[in-house]
């Protein structure tokens, strides 16, 4: 089975919580519209899920996000929007393919409601596709909470529901499982420069199910390779890292608000079945337990 076996994205560091901060961040620069915008793209080593799973590790990945927000009445915005992932490293991964260094495709549309100045609540439909045919489409509803606290910790919970299709850590359950991720993302802003340091950290629980299902073809393949069971634990991936995020001044505010992003993400895969799951798409009898990301990026919103 090939590398790019899928697992969650909406990957850019933090899914949802990226596409929720670019589109605040865009309604702040134009608060007389109705309507905003932003754009992401990102270079990163590799490609790891939020919820841990490795999709690649050679080459470059090239990640790319965008979308739509639109303001409605009773503090409430409805966001729509695509995610892209390419990597580089085209002969590694079994290609030629169809459609070259094209590895996943996503779409997403949900709505967001604020219902205190401090506390924003969602939810999104995310579908996730693999144009090279590598897993079956995977529908997924994520709902969202947000707290903006007075020390900069940013606190948020997200429920990722994988309502149907292959399993989004390629050993689950095929659908009708979940998992929960706990996160925080304190940050400080030095404001003489704008220069913005943010530091996502979060730890995923859930059903054993959700990482392992024993009856699952997939799970009973990998026991072939790494001669492991499903017996993991509750937990799914701690990760932690270190952001910075600098305005792009020479471009005008008339041009919409550019930043440059760089940093680096790391990854601890608690559940063994995480590291099966990279084992069985690489074909080999060991994958990573620890994944280290750095990334640099320009993000564009209006």
């Amino acid at each position: 089975m090939r590398r790019q076996i899928r697992g969650a994205v909406v990957g850019l560091v933090g899914g949802l919580f990226a596409w929720a901060s670019l589109a605040t961040e865009a309604a702040d620069a134009a608060p007389g519209s109705a309507i905003h915008g932003f754009a992401d793209v990102t270079l990163k080593n590799d490609y790891i899920t939020p919820r841990g799973l490795l999709v690649t590790d050679q080459g470059v990945t090239t990640q790319i996000l965008g979308g739509l927000v639109f303001l409605t009445p009773g503090d409430t915005s409805i966001v729509v929007g695509i995610w892209n992932d390419i990597n580089s490293d085209g002969a590694d991964y079994n290609r030629p393919s169809p459609v070259g260094a094209w590895n996943e495709f996503d779409y997403f549309a949900g709505i967001n409601w604020q219902p205190t100045k401090n506390l924003k609540v969602g939810a999104a439909y995310v579908v996730f596709l693999s144009p090279p045919g590598n897993f079956q489409t995977e529908h997924n509803i994520e709902f969202t909470a947000y707290y903006t606290d007075p020390y900069s910790l940013n606190p948020y919970l997200k429920v990722f529901w994988a309502v149907g299709g292959d399993s989004t850590v390629v050993l689950g359950r095929r659908g009708d499982t979940f998992d929960v991720e706990i996160g925080a993302n304190p940050s400080y802003t030095f404001k003489s420069i704008g220069l913005t340091l943010s530091a996502p950290t979060w730890i995923t629980v859930g059903p054993k199910n959700f990482w392992c299902d024993p009856n699952s073809g997939a799970a009973q393949f990998a026991s072939t390779i790494t001669g492991s069971s499903c017996a993991g634990s509750n937990f799914g991936v701690f990760s932690t890292g270190l952001k910075a995020s600098l305005p792009i001044t020479a471009i005008g505010p008339a041009y919409g608000g550019w930043s440059f992003n760089t940093g680096v993400q790391y990854y601890n895969l608690l559940n063994g079945s995480l590291v099966d799951a990279h084992a069985l798409t690489v074909n080999s009898p060991k994958g990573y337990r620890h994944v280290v990301v750095p990334f640099a990026g320009v993000g564009f919103g209006f």
